[in-house]
């Protein structure tokens, strides 16, 4: 286990895919990065649910600085616009405009092509078995 760092692998790896991304949505969409995309991706499956911040930092594993800052880029960008929840006016529903819906149209494909990509000759049972163990990670650090 010497030599066998997790950390330091998913690191490398996690940047790896987000620099492959982040050149996939900018070819695209100038303003995006990919987070942002995936946080799109998340919005459209959500559907007609209240989306607020809260749900993209607990989605996304990310703090509430980086989460209100995202946002207000996305919607300085036009991709989203915040709403007040009636039952509460200090919280934001986060809503797709249009061109988020658009824009998450253009980039899901390119995801998906991209995962395709990355699971080329790895077989249904190695990303099962991958998957059981980067949840068995997340439970450890929790």
């Amino acid at each position: 286990m010497e030599n066998k760092r997790i950390g330091f692998e998913v690191r490398v790896l996690s940047n790896l895919i987000h620099r492959k991304i982040n050149q996939m949505v900018t070819e695209e969409e100038e303003t995006l990065t990919a987070l942002q995309a995936w946080v799109l991706g998340f919005l459209v499956r959500q559907g007609e649910r209240e989306t607020v911040q809260k749900d993209i930092e607990k989605e996304f594993s990310i703090r509430r600085s980086t989460a209100s800052h995202m946002l207000t880029l996305m919607e300085n960008n036009g991709y989203i616009t915040r709403v007040p929840v009636p039952k509460d006016a200090r919280m934001k529903r986060i809503v797709l405009t249009e061109k988020g819906r658009q824009a998450q149209r253009r980039m899901a494909d390119r995801l998906r092509r991209f995962e395709l990509i990355m699971s080329s000759g790895i077989t249904d049972g190695e990303l099962d078995a991958f998957f059981a163990m980067l949840r068995r990670f997340e439970q450890n650090i929790q």
